[in-house]
């Protein structure tokens, strides 16, 4: 199971075409990568803040809000990914295969979001920007299907 999350995370590194196989990962795939970015936010926001709240309370506090909105941000990465395979490839992938592609893609730029904006809020919009340029690219290597020419 182990070997199966870092696989899914080794992959998710570079947005290539092999990237859209993770499309198929199985459930404690994603959702163990999702647990792993959970805790490197919470650690490196626990660094940075330097909270002065009662530590184990902030830490549990500050990873379960970091869960739900990096759950809600993939949801919507996910209905994009629908939205762009339709457009693009005239064949939509199902929400099954959009979610754990979303999670793959949107770990790295999540990642690259929350030190943007601790680096400087106004750079913000670039990592939003870079997010979905690393969702988008390996989305242009879908294959197409073909028109049916009528004889």
């Amino acid at each position: 199971m182990l070997s199966t999350i870092l696989t899914f995370l080794q992959t998710s590194l570079v947005p290539s075409k092999r990237a859209l196989r993770l499309r198929l990962a199985p459930l404690h795939a994603y959702m163990g990568a999702t647990f792993i970015l959970t805790l490197v936010i919470t650690i490196l926001d626990f660094f940075v803040i330097r909270p002065d709240f009662f530590i184990p309370m902030w830490l549990f506090l500050h990873g379960f809000a970091i869960l739900f909105f990096y759950l809600i941000w993939v949801a919507l990465m996910a209905l994009y990914v629908q939205l762009f395979t339709k457009i693009y490839s005239k064949n939509k992938w199902a929400y099954r295969q959009a979610w754990p592609y979303a999670v793959a893609m949107t770990l790295i730029p999540t990642l690259l979001l929350v030190i943007f904006y601790h680096l400087n809020p106004d750079f913000l919009t670039l990592g939003f920007i870079i997010g979905l340029g690393y969702i988008s690219f390996p989305l242009t290597k879908v294959p197409q299907l073909k028109q049916r020419r009528a004889s």
